[in-house]
């Protein structure tokens, strides 16, 4: 086992690095040994001094996400990499002024290119200044794997094991020659100008490290139900490549898109489908393939509340079995349009563009906000009503209702109920980036669909107090839109014992109430997820664009 350099002998250690410069930081890339990193890496934190590095330095950790979700990643079988640990050479006192040299490595009596011998003396700490939180569950891994630390029963039960070591890569920085035995400059306080370069290297790393984009991060994350559910969608053709935009670092559509929605959108409603089972899916890291097998079948195959049915099968019939989703595609056929497949850029000619900007200017539903105020109301009805009526026939009867709505003009997007609560009155009719407005918007059509006068005269209250003083919304227009638009409820046979055991075998052990799967917050089911960031707070404008370059990436 490795010791730490201050106490061992002989007064060095060497490792074979391969060497460049960038600018004025020298940077050696090797690896270490497993115990070597756990045991001999450190964290500004552990440093004392009248210098306070660890306040300048390094942000609080999250031990909680390092040694829960990093760890598992790491203890579960399967494929899995971090990308190399960046360490800092600091010096422990003043008096140290000569800590790290290199030699290069010979071949035939000739230096080998970039490969050297990095030699580390006593008396030097290496702290990491990017990577803490994956240095945090490689000690963690270290510690169960040599039983220092047990693993708890939990991660047990999920397959965790600590059998295997890694071969851990690092990146060594020093600054110019600081610290290179025989270089050091006697004047100067070797310790604190290494402290001054390391502070603005931390610096650059953690704050011009661009953040990937959430359209990209629904492509490629594995580990999470909110990206896994829209991407088999499009990986199995239950949604086509043509109607749902992928390939845009946008979450959001322009007017003259041929795009119906957006993987964003989906990923939202993914969500909201699934919202009684935050903890036990939506928040859980999917690390394994067995893990993330069973959680698709057991939430996108099917579905907890609604096995009959499923998530997957929820989807294919909401943007292929409603009216205004045929008008959609059937313009795009009419219009000549055909969308390649994607992220091939589509070119369209100018009668093409206005075409579809008027038709995505006549109803909500051809707007991302649209669809998931309805996508919404749809999950909460579905969620609400009573088990033996969570049935396909029960989609049919969603969906003569929203058919109701788009022959009567409810859905147009210049009714005068959406105005000033998701649509501006302007001759653009632009979508209101307002939150409380689509929120009122999904309880209204939520009544509508169980035709429930509860919370009728409280929502009409809010929704003017909340959004928009002149709502046009009365008990009486509602009572109207409920009569002329209600879902009506298919006739069903009682369903027997046998068959209500075989929904309670989907669901989990966290179980709602159906009398009160709507009495959740309205903006706690909206901001699920990625904490993760994960899932914000939809947003959308749709401002007239008149060329593809004023495209907003």
């Amino acid at each position: 086992m490795m010791e730490e350099l201050d106490d061992q002998s002989p007064e060095t250690i060497e490792y074979k690095a391969i060497t460049g410069t960038f600018g004025e930081v020298r940077y050696f890339l090797t690896t270490l040994d497993h115990s070597d990193a756990a045991e001999n890496i450190r964290f500004a934190g552990e440093l004392q001094g009248k210098w306070g590095f660890s306040e300048r330095v390094q942000r609080k950790l999250d031990e909680k996400r390092a040694e829960t979700e990093l760890f598992a990643y790491l203890a579960k079988n399967g494929i899995r990499f971090f990308n190399s640990l960046v360490i800092v050479l600091l010096p422990n006192s003043d008096e140290q002024t000569e800590f790290w040299d290199f030699s290069h490595v010979m071949s035939k009596g000739k230096p080998l290119e970039k490969w050297v011998n990095l030699k580390l003396y006593k008396g030097v700490s290496r702290i990491v200044i990017d990577g803490q939180h994956r240095l945090l569950s490689l000690k963690k891994y270290w510690n169960v794997h040599i039983d220092k630390q047990p693993l708890s029963p939990q991660e047990i039960l999920e397959g965790c094991a600590c059998e295997e070591p890694f071969d851990i890569p690092v990146v060594y920085l020093v600054f110019g020659n600081l610290g290179r035995v025989g270089h050091s400059e006697k004047t100067v306080s070797i310790r604190d100008e290494a402290i001054k370069a390391t502070r603005n290297i931390f610096t650059v790393i953690n704050n011009t490290a661009k953040r990937i984009d959430r359209q990209t991060q629904l492509l490629l994350d594995d580990t999470k139900l909110s990206a896994l559910i829209p991407r088999k969608l499009l990986e199995e053709d239950v949604l086509e490549d043509k109607i749902v935009k992928w390939s845009s670092k946008s979450t959001n559509l322009t007017q003259t898109d041929p795009y119906l929605t957006t993987i964003d959108l989906i990923s939202k409603c993914a969500v909201e489908i699934l919202i009684d089972y935050k903890k036990t899916a939506l928040k859980k890291t999917l690390n394994s393939p067995i893990d993330r097998e069973n959680a698709m079948k057991l939430y996108y195959e099917s579905h907890p509340k609604i096995p009959h049915i499923g998530t997957r099968d929820i989807f294919k019939w909401f943007f292929y079995k409603l009216q205004p989703f045929k008008d959609w595609l059937n313009q795009l056929e009419h219009l000549g349009i055909t969308v390649p497949p994607q992220p091939e850029e589509i070119k369209l000619q100018a009668i093409q563009k206005e075409q579809l900007k008027k038709l995505r200017e006549s109803n909500i539903l051809y707007t991302v906000l649209g669809q998931r105020i309805v996508f919404f109301a749809v999950s909460r009805f579905l969620l609400r009503i009573k088990s033996e009526y969570r049935i396909p026939e029960i989609l049919d009867a969603i969906a003569k209702s929203i058919e109701k709505m788009h022959d009567k003009g409810f859905l147009n997007r210049n009714a005068p109920h959406w105005k000033n609560l998701i649509v501006q009155p302007n001759e653009k009719l632009t979508m209101i980036t307002t939150g409380a407005g689509s929120d009122k918007c999904i309880e209204l059509l939520r009544m509508i669909f169980l035709n429930t006068s509860d919370g009728v005269r409280e929502l009409i209250k809010s929704t003017r107090e909340d959004v928009d003083s002149e709502a046009n919304w009365t008990i009486d227009t509602i009572a109207s839109w409920r009569k002329e638009f209600y879902v009506e409820l298919p006739v069903v046979k009682f369903i027997e014992d046998d068959s209500i055991s075989e929904e309670n075998n989907y669901t989990e052990a966290t179980v709602v109430d159906d009398e009160n799967i709507f009495s959740t917050n309205i903006t706690n089911s909206l901001t699920e997820g990625d904490e993760e960031n994960d899932e914000e707070i939809f947003d959308e404008i749709e401002d007239e664009i008149e060329d593809e370059s004023d495209i907003d990436e």
